[in-house]
């Protein structure tokens, strides 16, 4: 399901070409009061998720993903190559999205040409749903270690060990904004219940240091493994030129978000100084085109009253609109997709560590 706006300059009577909807109707204070909930983070209004289950391996078939080098050094495999440590599970989960088209109005000329912007707002991608996801994570993963023959450090086993407490465990669920194309992107970040957020080398966030992880590795002979995981609900586009229209769009599916998620693996003999640092980013993800929701209502905006005082006034104004989209998410289906996508990147960082460790 795609929400498209294209704006022309010259043209007042093509302020919203090609916008489509599916859904009952709603008065725009009801779409409004929806947009404020989901955006501020209160959705007690809204029909809540269950509360997060108890951590269990994922079942069904995984989405096949593969994986490749961020950045690193293969040393990382080599110090402590049978034991992990899976220090947390930080997953987020994008609820906004948000593109701008631009035209310039012409190469030479004075037309102030015109901005278009389309934002697609999410109900139902909560903390309990995410927290339901990280914690059939994190527990999927310690599951495949263990299958592949990895001594796998329990939580229980690490949580005196020195270094530990700088992975800054059990902090609360954070907010996220990042760029987007011409745009941005608003997500939340949670963590299992077990471990909480890991506010070490956080998602979505550029923080790189190591933190702790060479004496925890040290002290646990042990890799340490901090995994980064980022869901997406929306693919933006926007277009930018020289000329006099501006289109931009915005397709509700769900995909992994490759460029936010990371596998890091570290490891050390000494305390004070990290030997060996990998961080596997997303190569590709086989996400099937699967619908996770539909697109309710909306609220649109233009200035083509402006526009007209412009023209009057021998003043030509820029040709600006806007729409925001409320689009209510299947929770069953985009839990679904995410569990089988979350076994699948797990399954390609399992490969890849059997494959650096010589198994």
């Amino acid at each position: 399901m795609i929400v498209r706006r294209q704006l022309a300059a010259l043209a007042l009577s093509s302020l919203a070409l090609g916008t489509a909807f599916a859904g009952p109707a709603m008065a725009q204070g009801d779409v409004s009061a929806i947009l404020n909930r989901i955006r501020t983070g209160n959705t007690q209004s809204a029909t809540p998720s269950p509360p997060p289950a108890a951590s269990q391996p994922i079942t069904g078939e995984p989405i096949p993903v593969t994986l490749k080098k961020w950045m690193g050094s293969k040393k990382a495999f080599e110090i402590f190559p049978n034991r992990v440590f899976i220090a947390g599970y930080n997953l987020g989960g994008f609820r906004t999205a948000k593109t701008t088209g631009r035209a310039s109005g012409g190469f030479m000329s004075t037309n102030p040409g015109a901005a278009t912007t389309v934002e697609l707002v999410a109900g139902g991608i909560d903390p309990p749903l995410l927290t339901r996801i990280a914690n059939a994570a994190y527990a999927d993963l310690a599951s495949q270690l263990a299958a592949a023959g990895f001594d796998v450090v329990t939580l229980d086993q690490a949580r005196n060990a020195a270094g530990f407490d700088k992975l800054k465990l059990d902090a609360a669920p954070y907010d996220v904004e990042v760029p987007a194309d011409r745009g941005n992107m608003r997500g939340v970040v949670v963590g299992p219940v077990l471990t909480g957020v890991r506010g070490n080398y956080p998602l979505a966030k550029t923080e790189f240091g190591s933190f702790g992880a060479p004496e925890l590795s040290l002290t646990l002979e042990s890799m340490v493994v901090m995994p980064n995981l980022m869901l997406d609900f929306a693919s933006l586009r926007s277009s930018r030129s020289i000329g006099f229209t501006a289109s931009a769009s915005a397709s509700l599916g769900f995909d992994l978000a490759k460029g936010y998620s990371h596998m890091r693996v570290m490891a050390s003999r000494r305390k004070q100084f990290l030997e060996g640092d990998y961080i596997f980013g997303i190569d590709a993800a086989q996400v099937p085109e699967t619908p996770i929701g539909t697109i309710t209502d909306s609220v649109e905006s233009n200035n083509r009253d402006q526009q007209l005082l412009g023209r009057a006034l021998g003043a030509p104004v820029q040709a600006r609109s806007r729409e925001t989209s409320v689009a209510q998410i299947d929770q069953a289906r985009y839990e679904a997709m995410a569990l089988a996508a979350a076994k699948g990147w797990n399954a390609a960082f399992v490969a890849q560590l059997r494959t650096m460790t010589g198994r």
